[in-house]
């Protein structure tokens, strides 16, 4: 079902109350949930989408001359900035972008060069002092579409804002209600549980240590309750909130699809995409179940609905449908993205090493 839940309080971890962070839609050409934040004193308003995919936060500082659509933060109006000297800067390259387009790692379309510096962030209401983050001097064309203005990292490295959250003794724990769009209500917990919610158990899997990302190791895929020998190998997969596909190792994406239907095929005109026509799509079966160790020892599934299949039909040929799983042309960890998680309420404790889910 393609569905959700309610709202109240959240659970308390060590005494201290957890802040809810409201989370909105913004006119895109996908659902992508981004929210506000404040950075300096007195407080420049940004937007961000919270990704668990990276450990990094940047929004573009006043010297970017391709940032013309997004909010610029002025360093000189803030009494607690503080540069960072690292030397040269930082160049970061993303693996995957924030709509359905898939990227390659080697797309100089999706890239940033940056500095560090630090500054007081506030998040939901909740300020953080001294948080390093980058300022962004240059952006690739490809990001100026985005409706939001920076990327907040919500990795579990400790020199990230989650980090110093963390370092300032707040529980090592955040938590996701990210709704369908028709539900609305998004909501990104920190430091604790909402329990209102959802109504089903929640489940928890150790994450896969040294992996540097919020990953669980997955020991097979189950398509419409079928099975391969290639799909029943363990493969790593990392969780991440900013991706709105999954995207997999271009064989795993096929033998995936040779489960669902034959007429599923590479969009030449999309590298990584793949698509069918759309009127052979709306009724297709694509139960897609991943399957996970609890930390009982019992294993459990994530599983992906079959109303997620259609992404919509592709701008240059609106007769055919994307489908949602985009395939690298190299060999990577799996991702699942939000098309996924909207349809568990996600908790992502680093205190204990792991990720919980309960099915809305």
């Amino acid at each position: 079902m393609c569905l959700s839940g309610t709202i109240s309080t959240a659970q308390i971890f060590n005494g201290m109350d957890p802040f809810k962070v409201s989370m909105l839609e913004k006119p895109h050409k996908v659902a992508l949930l981004t929210s506000f934040l404040e950075v300096g004193t007195p407080p420049q308003t940004f937007t961000v989408v919270f990704d668990t995919g990276s450990d990094t936060f940047e929004i573009p500082g006043k010297n970017c001359t391709t940032c013309s659509n997004q909010q610029i933060f002025d360093w000189d109006k803030s009494s607690t900035y503080k540069y960072i000297d690292n030397g040269d800067g930082l160049w970061l390259q993303f693996a995957t972008g924030t709509g359905v387009t898939p990227v390659n790692s080697t797309d100089p379309d999706w890239t940033m060069t940056m500095w560090q510096v630090s500054d007081t962030v506030s998040v939901g209401g909740l300020p953080v002092l001294d948080v390093p983050f980058y300022l962004i001097d240059f952006q690739s064309p490809a990001f100026s579409a985005d409706p939001f203005d920076g990327i907040m990292g919500l990795g579990t490295a400790p020199e990230s804002f989650f980090g110093k959250l963390v370092e300032s003794g707040f529980p090592a724990l955040f938590s996701f209600y990210l709704t369908p769009h028709t539900v609305g209500k998004a909501e990104l917990t920190l430091g604790g549980i909402d329990h209102s919610k959802f109504n089903t158990p929640m489940i928890f899997s150790a994450i896969h240590p040294n992996a540097g990302f919020w990953t669980l190791l997955s020991s097979r895929i189950v398509v419409n309750g079928k099975t391969t020998e290639s799909l029943s190998q363990e493969r790593r997969v990392i969780f991440d909130s900013a991706t709105s596909n999954l995207v997999f190792p271009k064989n795993l994406t096929e033998a995936i699809y040779a489960l669902i239907s034959p007429k599923i095929r590479p969009n030449p005109q999309v590298p990584g995409a793949y698509g069918i026509p759309c009127s052979q799509l709306r009724s297709l079966p694509a139960i897609i179940a991943f399957t996970f160790p609890s930390t009982s020892g019992t294993p459990f599934n994530l599983t992906l609905p079959s109303c997620e299949l259609n992404v919509g039909p592709f701008a240059s040929n609106p007769s055919l449908c994307q489908t949602v799983i985009n395939a690298w042309e190299f060999e990577f960890d799996a991702i699942i993205g939000g098309s996924l998680l909207k349809h568990y309420y996600s908790t992502w404790n680093a205190g204990n090493g792991t990720m919980g889910f309960a099915k809305l």
